[in-house]
């Protein structure tokens, strides 16, 4: 392959990874309330596939405190449901800083919504790292690992910065039976 080639080979290839690459767009974002220490924000992404809200709970603290990314607020099971929002809250009265992204995993009836956009989520921990002050070697994301991470999506795309490295994973909303426990437990 001669050098003209490879070179226009490589600029298609960057030209294409640009072309694919969507910043995040954070939209509007408003204090509902503080009381008990904790700030509670709603705030919106604008993505490609549509606007997206979410919930934020930080704790008042002046040490860098944990992060967690939810993919859903609710998770609706067949006898039962749990708000994952007011988990979030809970949280942040121990001291943990929570972003909680709109939507509901139907468990054990899956839906589409139950599989969250990465790049939501990436941007979803971005914003929270922009407007937290977080301890980033105690990052986590809370929900179905088809959603984000766990190896299977990339974490941030190139060139956004800062980029949320989770650390850890709690995984609940899945029907497998290691997971179930974990899910049912959240539902009491």
């Amino acid at each position: 392959m001669s050098i003209l080639r490879l070179t226009a080979s490589i600029l298609v290839l960057i030209a294409t990874c640009f072309a694919e690459f969507a910043p995040c767009r954070p939209g509007k974002s408003a204090i509902v309330s503080h009381h008990e220490g904790i700030t509670e924000q709603t705030v919106t992404f604008l993505e490609p596939s549509g606007t997206y809200g979410a919930r934020v709970f930080i704790p008042d603290s002046e040490s860098a405190v944990p992060g967690i990314v939810f993919s859903h607020s609710a998770i609706h099971g067949t006898d039962r449901s749990a708000d994952l929002a007011r988990f979030a809250e809970g949280l942040a009265r121990a001291g943990a800083a929570s972003i909680v992204l709109d939507g509901t995993i139907e468990w054990e009836t899956e839906n589409d919504q139950q599989k969250s956009d990465p790049h939501l989520m990436a941007c979803a921990g971005q914003w929270l790292l922009l407007n937290a002050h977080l301890d980033r070697r105690r990052l986590g994301v809370a929900g179905p690992q088809t959603g984000w991470g766990g190896g299977y999506t990339p974490v941030c795309q190139a060139g956004e910065s800062p980029c949320f490295h989770p650390t850890v994973w709690l995984n609940f909303g899945q029907t497998t039976p290691a997971e179930f426990t974990n899910t049912d437990d959240v539902d009491h």
